[in-house]
């Protein structure tokens, strides 16, 4: 096959793919947050294995039902919980608009303009209201599509016992049923590690603001913290988001900056710390991926598939990595985006 021809055919798929993703999305979605939650309720249950009791062959079963039961239980207390919250923050919200008000009155006099530019003008010019509406549309959204992941990942737990009788119905050649059970070791034990680490980075993260939010006394401190683990997910740009969230919360809420400066210092420490220094030494080789394509992956993502694509990138980019350096004609595309330049 000629160069060109390579190049359009690469091209073509390339864009093919990139529909599926927009025009599939609805359909994608639940899909991939099924796998998402079967792949967490396993490795739940490798860790419940471990122990004497759960470790015996008879009771790999009671293993998983136990570990399918604890991550749906923590995941339905986790959503009453910041249900709670939320609905404590509508009540209360008109007590901090109004203290945003005086709060604006006093930065517009200190620049010397009159207070005919209120917040609630800027709100109806930025058309704060229609976008709320539409965040608790997108909310309402993911509330019933989580029935369907859940249906999805009952399926894959009812099956997954199936998958090495059809692996080898397959009848590879011993050399690529070889390579294929390599690649998806590689693959199971990188994307273990990303959230193994990320998870135990970011609920450390997020104890640890929550003890400087509670210090201070901001309003749901526990809501903040659930904000701070779940965004520490998204690379680079959740770190920023969640230490500014809990820090506009403190300006909303005291009429002072002192409370705004101890957030903004300490979560940003924090950040700083566990993501910036201790995160990296934890991956070690395990995510060969170079910095500019994750953060290209995040805004790629983001646009696809919204807030789940970017939580998603990083073990999606790597999956896709592993996937083009197994063919001698995407190996050299694999290279550039690994991190060492080296698959």
């Amino acid at each position: 096959m000629l160069p060109l021809q390579k190049i359009t055919y690469s091209l073509a798929l390339a864009c093919l793919f990139i529909c599926l993703m927009v025009f599939g999305k609805a359909l994608l979605v639940p899909v991939v947050m099924g796998f998402v939650l079967w792949y967490l309720i396993n490795a739940v249950d490798q860790l419940f294995r471990r122990v004497p009791f759960f470790g015996t062959r008879s009771a790999r079963g009671l293993s998983l039902t136990v570990a399918a039961v604890t991550v749906l239980g923590v995941i339905v207390l986790a959503g009453s919980l910041i249900g709670g919250q939320i609905n404590e923050m509508i009540d209360t919200a008109p007590e901090y608009w109004l203290n945003l008000e005086r709060q604006f009155a006093h930065v517009l006099a200190g620049f010397g303009y009159d207070e005919n530019l209120t917040l609630e003008k800027i709100s109806q010019e930025l058309k704060v209201n229609d976008q709320l509406l539409g965040l608790l549309a997108s909310f309402t959204t993911v509330t019933r599509q989580f029935l369907l992941v859940l249906l999805y990942t009952l399926f894959l737990l009812v099956e997954q016992h199936t998958f090495p009788r059809k692996l080898a119905a397959l009848e590879l050649k011993p050399r690529r049923k070889n390579k294929l059970l390599r690649v998806l070791t590689k693959l199971n034990q990188a994307i273990r590690t990303y959230v193994g680490v990320k998870f135990a980075a970011s609920f450390a993260t997020a104890l640890l603001s929550y003890f400087v939010i509670a210090y201070v006394g901001v309003d749901f401190a526990v809501f903040w913290a659930f904000s701070i683990f779940a965004l520490n997910f998204i690379p680079t740009i959740g770190s920023i988001v969640a230490t500014i969230l809990p820090s506009m919360m403190a300006i909303v809420q005291f009429d002072h900056l002192g409370p705004f400066v101890i957030v903004a210092i300490g979560v940003g420490l924090i950040q700083l710390s566990i993501g910036g220094l201790l995160e990296p030494k934890l991956y070690g080789d395990a995510l060969n991926i170079s910095p500019f394509v994750i953060i290209f992956s995040l805004m790629l993502w983001g646009l696809l598939w919204g807030v789940v694509g970017m939580l998603l990138c990083v073990p999606i980019t790597f999956t896709l990595i592993t996937f083009l350096a197994q063919f001698g004609s995407t190996r050299p595309l694999a290279l550039l985006l690994s991190r060492k330049g080296r698959v």
